[in-house]
């Protein structure tokens, strides 16, 4: 009864068709965190290698053969998958992911290396050897890993295909997902490519492969995760149109600021108190819903009640003003937490993470220069 009656005071809150897979402003942790464990999961690979006591099945796994690429495509899954799993499962709590990252890594494996079996077939053949000696050593270099790119892009789309199949369940308009890890293919070669361009202007910059591929791989499929929408789930409070990032962040200060002064403290509760909070551009607080229910039963231990405005949704002149939504959290600690709604562009997280990734491909190239080989 109690939450009803707060809730019927409460001005009427716009709704949304739909919200994101990841909250908007926890992009910057997950895509971290993903990426983090996405390199995790490469690490431990090399490891589980490095550490079968048997020479001879290491040599035969690292060898060519469907059964070999079959058998390090499993396990490559399953691990790397896990780990992603560790991070997703916080929004994604069905542990078919893991299964669904080992069946399209078998796939994509398999399909390969039976593409390259033929292709490297072919190759043999007199007509091939005989047009193969007429091109320069660079130009069949370069068409040759063209090729491997082309073929590892094509049969990535198993490893897409197995992923929306669990997908699906839980986000809508997600087919395009099919083709991520095609794309990370594509601009892991682009930028190997671009390290050994430089090479010939005399610019030494190798990248280690292994960091860089991990690296593009976990940066593209956060993104994507970053960008779908799910099913059904709490509706952010909404409006026309919203202001610039850097005007959310401004007005966060002044919510946080204004909050602050009105809150006399710690909560009795020891759950946090999650609101979605909308402000004006002047800063004035239009409206809040709550997302928890222990934000529902202690909204009078806020000060939102007390500091909300609902006049300004409806101004004399019919204008409906532009809104700016924020995640405010009262933590029983006594601390209080803002975040604008909208979180950080996708394409500044991109840009970060992948100077990032560079950065730390160049540093591991320069401790270990045998990884790679440009020339």
């Amino acid at each position: 009864m109690r939450s009803h009656a707060i809730s019927s005071t409460m001005p009427s809150i716009p709704q949304t068709q739909s919200q994101h897979l990841i909250p908007p402003f926890e992009r910057i942790q997950f895509t971290g965190l993903f990426v983090l464990a996405t390199g995790v999961g490469w690490f431990l690979f090399g490891l589980i290698l490095r550490s079968v006591p048997d020479p001879t099945l290491i040599n035969y796994l690292e060898n060519r053969g469907l059964l070999s690429a079959l058998v390090m495509g499993f396990v490559f899954g399953v691990v790397v998958s896990a780990t992603q799993w560790l991070v997703l499962r916080r929004y994604l709590p069905d542990w078919l992911w893991i299964l669904a990252g080992a069946t399209g890594y078998v796939l994509l494996t398999t399909t390969l290396e039976a593409w390259w079996g033929w292709i490297g077939y072919a190759l043999t053949l007199p007509e091939m050897v005989a047009l193969a000696e007429r091109v320069p050593p660079q130009t069949m270099v370069s068409l040759t890993g063209l090729i491997r790119t082309v073929l590892a892009a094509l049969c990535s789309l198993w490893l897409g295909v197995a992923q929306w199949l669990v997908l699906r369940q839980y986000t809508r308009s997600s087919r395009w997902w099919i083709g991520v890890p095609s794309i990370a293919v594509i601009v892991s070669a682009l930028f190997t490519a671009f390290s050994a361009g430089l090479v010939l202007l005399n610019i030494n910059f190798p990248l280690d492969l292994n960091v860089l591929s991990a690296g593009i791989l976990g940066i593209t499929q956060a993104i994507a995760l970053c960008a779908l929408q799910r099913n059904s789930s709490i509706s952010p409070i909404t409006s026309a149109s919203e202001v610039g990032y850097n005007q959310a962040k401004q007005l966060g200060k002044r919510l946080h600021q204004h909050l602050s002064d009105a809150w006399t403290g710690e909560h009795l509760n020891q759950d946090s108190l999650n609101y979605l909070v909308a402000v004006t551009e002047t800063g004035a607080i239009a409206t809040y819903k709550p997302i928890n229910q222990a934000a529902i039963d202690q909204v009078q231990q806020t000060p939102l009640p007390k500091l909300i405005i609902p006049e300004v949704l409806n101004p004399e002149n019919g204008i409906a003003p532009t809104l700016t939504q924020f995640d405010v959290t009262f933590l029983p600690s006594g601390k209080l937490q803002v975040r604008s709604w909208n979180g950080v562009p996708l394409l500044w997280i991109t840009a970060g993470m992948l100077t990032v990734i560079l950065t730390a491909s160049a540093i591991a190239a320069h401790f270990n220069p045998s990884v790679i080989d440009v020339n």
